[in-house]
């Protein structure tokens, strides 16, 4: 699974392996689960916010606008 992970605040966040288009979203077969308990979310946050740290982490932040 290529799973993807969105997290819009500390207490809520999308794990899903469906691709976020028009196309994957209406025709294929995907699963996905939201998690609503604010402590694994908060664990999922800072592991990503770590990974992306500037000093030490190997994922580069993207800045969307």
């Amino acid at each position: 699974m290529h799973a993807k992970i969105i997290a819009a605040d500390r207490r809520a966040a999308l794990i899903t392996s469906a691709n976020l288009t028009d196309r994957a979203l209406s025709s294929n077969l995907e699963v996905g689960v939201v998690l609503r308990d604010p402590e694994p979310v908060r664990r999922l946050v800072a592991h990503f916010t770590a990974l992306m740290d500037a000093q030490s982490g190997p994922l580069e932040r993207v800045h969307l606008s």
